[in-house]
C-alpha cells in the first residue's frame, strides 16, 4: 500500500472531481460561449418584438392548444413574456437537458467504456467516493451554465432594453438547473448501472422526451392529464415561475428525483462487478 502512503488522501478526493472538471473544460467554454452569444442574439431582437407584441399575442390567441399548453402564458409586450417564450420554453432547459445527459452517461460509463475506470480505481479511493465526486462535477457544470445565462441575460438584456424582474427570473433559472441536474442524474444512474453509455444516454433522452409530451398534451388530453404528475416537466414550468416565483414543493420534487436517481447509482455501483 506504498501508494496510500505517497498519496494524501484528500489530495486523492480532489484529484477525482477537479480531474472530471478538468476534462470538461474546453466543452464547458464552447457550451457557455454558445449559451452567452445566443441570449445576446435573442436580446437583439427584444426592441422589435415589443414593437410588434400586440401583433405576436394575436397569433398566440389563434394557436392550436396544445402549443398554448407548451408556451404557456405569454405575453410579448414583457420582458418576462419574452424571456418565457424564447429562452425558457426551448432553448436554455433543452441545452441543460442535452448537456446534463452527456456529463452523467460520461461520468461512469463513459470511462468504464474507455478502459480508464479501472486506472481511478486502482488508487485507494471508495467507489461510493469517486461517484460523489463525478456526481457533484456534474452539478457543478450545469450550474455553471446556469449562472452564465443568468449573468448574460443581467449584461446583455439592458443593452437592448430588456429589463426583467430578478427574483422571478432567478426562480427560473434554478428550475432549469434543476430540470438538467434531474435527468443528468438519470443518465448518470443507469450508466453507473450498466456500464454503457450509449444506453445511459437513451434511456434519459427517451424519458425526457415521452415526459415532455405527456406534460405538454396533458391538458389537451383527458387520459393523460393525470400522468402529468410524472413528469419533471410539470414541476418545472407550472404555475409560471417567471411571474410568481419559486415554488418549493416543485423546486424539492426535482431535487428529489435527483438525489433518488444518485442514491440508486451509488447502490449500483457498489454492487457491479466493472467490466476491464
Amino acid at each position: 500500500m506504498a501508494h496510500e502512503a505517497t498519496i494524501p488522501r484528500g489530495a486523492m478526493l480532489r484529484t477525482v472531481f477537479s480531474k472530471t472538471l478538468r476534462d470538461q473544460r474546453k466543452a464547458l467554454a464552447w457550451w457557455a460561449a454558445g449559451f452567452a452569444g445566443a441570449i445576446l442574439l435573442y436580446s437583439s431582437f427584444w426592441p422589435s418584438v415589443r414593437d410588434n407584441a400586440e401583433q405576436f399575442n394575436e397569433y398566440l390567441r389563434k394557436l392550436p392548444d396544445f402549443l398554448k399548453n407548451l408556451l404557456g402564458q405569454i405575453d410579448y409586450t414583457t420582458p418576462e413574456g419574452y424571456l418565457q417564450s424564447e429562452l425558457f420554453v426551448f432553448l436554455a432547459p433543452t441545452l441543460l437537458i442535452v448537456y446534463g445527459i452527456g456529463a452523467g452517461a460520461r461520468a461512469v460509463a463513459g470511462e468504464e467504456e474507455a478502459g480508464s475506470l479501472d486506472l481511478l480505481l486502482s488508487v485507494p479511493i471508495r467507489r461510493r467516493r469517486v461517484l460523489v465526486d463525478k456526481f457533484a462535477a456534474m452539478l457543478g457544470a450545469i450550474f455553471l451554465l446556469t449562472t452564465v445565462m443568468w449573468i448574460s441575460v443581467v449584461a446583455f438584456g439592458p443593452l437592448f432594453d430588456l429589463r426583467v424582474g430578478l427574483g422571478g427570473f432567478t426562480a427560473m433559472s434554478l428550475n432549469t438547473f434543476l430540470l438538467g441536474m434531474v435527468f443528468g442524474s438519470l443518465a448518470l444512474a443507469v450508466g453507473t448501472a450498466t456500464g454503457r453509455r450509449s444506453v445511459a444516454i437513451g434511456v434519459a433522452s427517451g424519458l425526457a422526451v415521452a415526459t415532455f409530451i405527456v406534460n405538454t398534451l396533458g391538458p389537451s388530453v383527458d387520459w393523460l392529464d393525470p400522468f402529468r404528475l410524472l413528469s419533471p416537466f410539470y414541476y418545472y414550468a407550472d404555475g409560471n415561475p417567471i411571474l410568481n416565483g419559486l415554488d418549493p414543493v416543485h423546486a424539492l420534487v426535482l431535487a428529489g428525483v435527483s438525489v433518488a436517481a444518485f442514491v440508486y447509482a451509488l447502490w449500483a455501483f457498489e454492487r457491479r462487478e466493472l467490466t476491464a
